[in-house]
């Protein structure tokens, strides 16, 4: 571990000590986002770790399937302490690793599925173009067909494009061929879309619009815990990315919202990051 991750880890712990100080609630609205649960991956949370995390957002929080949190957000009934799962992109270690953790606790969960990325001939290839973990291999169909109903499956475009750096006709195929996918693949039709990237830039254009003609709603990686407010819209939910080096009481402290904090700070960074390479040349 170098220096830098060392301090991380230090300022972590600080932290999450005056947390449990000043005592945490847990009447926040987080939809969780992972991405590999893997026990010798570096950027994965650790079986071991994902089980710990599952354990406790079952205990401290109504955990529903992303299709009833969103239609309660929709329905403006969206009651404090309510929780979802999500995982992007489609990892096969979510079927070995983080798929049994589920069962044992009865956890929904989503998984938004880049369907370019499943079918790939050469997924090592696809993933080093797409931005995505080129060691780890994509899910099965037949591994997520395997999953329902317990793991409900969501869109996540056909080749994991920054939506918003696509002309309108190239997101239009990169949509339909999605679902279209999916619908032949597994006999379902997502109704949510995770965006690729997912911070504002990465989503906000005029024929971002096509969204809305597509799907019921759609999740960022924006950083908050909570989707109540009524100027949250359907389609920016919110969501807690859950790192390899949250410990429980890190873990804790976001889904509480005390690390809410973090967003803003976020979103500054983004404003210095190259907001064009998102891996878009290639695509439908």
């Amino acid at each position: 571990m170098g220096e830098v991750a060392i301090l991380r880890v230090a300022i972590k712990k600080l932290l999450t000590g005056a947390l449990k100080m000043t005592g945490l609630t847990y009447d926040s609205t987080p939809i969780l986002m992972y991405h590999s649960v893997h026990p010798n991956h570096p950027l994965a949370v650790t079986p071991g770790a994902f089980r710990e995390q599952i354990a406790f957002f079952r205990e401290n929080f109504r955990v529903v399937s992303l299709r009833e949190y969103l239609q309660a957000k929709i329905e403006n009934r969206l009651l404090p302490g309510t929780g979802a799962v999500t995982f992007d992109d489609g990892y096969q270690d979510n079927y070995h690793f983080a798929y049994p953790v589920l069962q044992d606790y009865s956890c929904p969960a989503t998984i938004f599925v880049s369907s370019g990325f499943l079918e790939a001939a050469d997924y090592r290839e696809f993933s080093r173009r797409a931005g995505l973990y080129p060691q780890l291999p994509p899910l099965g169909w037949g591994e997520l067909e395997k999953m329902h109903p317990l793991v409900e499956v969501g869109a996540h475009t056909h080749s994991h494009i920054q939506i918003a750096t696509v002309e309108k006709e190239v997101l239009q195929r990169e949509l339909r061929t999605n679902i279209a996918l999916i619908e032949d693949r597994l006999a379902v039709t997502p109704v949510i879309l995770a965006y690729p990237w997912g911070q504002d830039f990465d989503f906000i254009r005029p024929n971002c619009g096509l969204v809305q003609q597509y799907f019921q709603g759609a999740v960022t990686t924006n950083f908050a815990a909570d989707n109540s407010g009524i100027r949250i819209s359907p389609y920016r939910l919110r969501r807690l990315p859950v790192g390899p080096r949250d410990d429980l009481d890190f873990f804790a402290a976001k889904v509480a919202g005390a690390l809410d904090f973090i967003g803003p700070l976020k979103k500054i960074q983004g404003r210095w990051e190259n907001k064009k390479d998102r891996n878009t040349s290639t695509h439908l």
